[in-house]
């Protein structure tokens, strides 16, 4: 077993990138990051947005550090570079020249991308032969839902896997919130129990979110509320059966609303101690903003535990009137970090 206890995954955008920038050293000993990778900022000097410029964030983020790469195949993160690395010719040969040579400093656990073609996997063999070779470890993100089929995707991979070099194998729910709980984690687990070779597994992670597009809507008030997130009851009932690890979006809901100028209301959300609650503090700029959010924030004592992160210094500034950021996405990284941070409580909290 690892020393991870803990398998978030983000995209490589700013919001989550300014989270990670701001995460404890020492806590980084217990997580093993999934870095989604995502073009850069559009600028006239990069129109398409450069992907090198995030493997450098990641770079000055992970140090010597192991982390997952994988690549994003969303359209609205991608870019001619990121379709050329997940193209599947010669045993995907442009992303191990990205992994294995272009960045052969960094502590990469590169992600294996599926590809059926007419000769079933045969660019996904060559590169598992090729990357294992070099590797001690490579990881592949599957649906949580196979059930009994995940061998079918697995077995290209595990008679390919050389000698020295294990997997870690992402189980993907995505949005979980408009899906019955119970499901949820009966497909799990009977994914799960459908794996075979296990001597070649390193672990087998959950990932999944449930924080909701529309914070207010799901809390039922304006102004201040709470809502359940269900990434935490959904483990709990997994690990009762299967010793699965524990991953997830970090408190990111996958349909990425993008906010427009001015149509946003200033709000800090922090996670409950237990895992199970998020509660908000909303207020529009001309009620106060982020500096009320805040103070009541602060004044929530049942709601809100100062845990020594980043996250708490700046709702500190920010309810002395000295905000740090006044953008939806500095408020992210907020989220974020102070979620993080009871994630790995929750982890390396002692079993009774």
């Amino acid at each position: 077993m690892s020393d991870f206890v803990y398998f978030p995954l983000i995209k490589t955008r700013d919001a989550e990138l300014r989270c990670f920038d701001n995460i404890h050293p020492e806590d980084f000993d217990n997580i093993l990051p999934i870095y989604e990778l995502t073009k850069s900022r559009v600028t006239s000097k990069a129109p398409d947005g450069d992907i090198y410029r995030r493997m450098e964030r990641i770079k000055n983020i992970q140090k010597d550090r192991p982390f997952i790469l994988d690549l994003s195949t969303d359209e609205r993160y991608m870019n001619p570079q990121i379709q050329q690395l997940l193209s599947e010719s010669h045993g995907f040969r442009e992303w191990q020249y990205f992994i294995l040579d272009l960045h052969s400093s960094l502590n990469i656990i590169p992600v294996i991308h599926i590809h059926e073609d007419n000769e079933g996997f045969s660019d996904v063999e060559e590169f598992v032969k090729i990357a294992s070779s070099k590797k001690e470890y490579l990881a592949v993100r599957l649906p949580y839902d196979l059930s009994e089929d995940i061998d079918y995707y697995l077995s290209p991979i595990m008679k390919n896997l050389q000698d020295g070099c294990k997997l870690y194998v992402l189980l993907d729910a995505g949005y979980i919130r408009n899906i019955d709980k119970a499901k949820v984690s009966e497909q799990f687990l009977e994914t799960c129990e459908s794996i075979n070779n296990a001597a070649k597994i390193k672990e087998v992670v959950m990932l999944c979110t449930s924080f909701p597009s529309s914070v207010a809507q799901e809390g039922g008030h304006d102004s201040d509320g709470s809502f359940d997130i269900y990434e935490e009851e959904i483990f709990n009932d997994v690990r009762r059966k299967f010793p699965i690890k524990y991953g997830d979006y970090v408190s990111i809901n996958t349909e990425q609303i993008e906010m427009k100028g001015g149509t946003f209301v200033p709000r800090i959300d922090v996670a409950s101690l237990d895992g199970n609650t998020f509660t908000y503090k909303r207020f529009r700029r001309d009620h106060g903003g982020y500096v009320k959010c805040a103070k009541q924030t602060i004044l929530d004592t049942s709601s809100y535990t100062p845990l020594n992160t980043w996250a708490d210094k700046e709702i500190e500034l920010a309810s002395q009137n000295d905000p740090t950021g006044i953008s939806p996405a500095f408020w992210i990284s907020v989220r974020m970090n102070y979620y993080l941070k009871t994630r790995l409580n929750l982890r390396l909290k002692p079993t009774l």
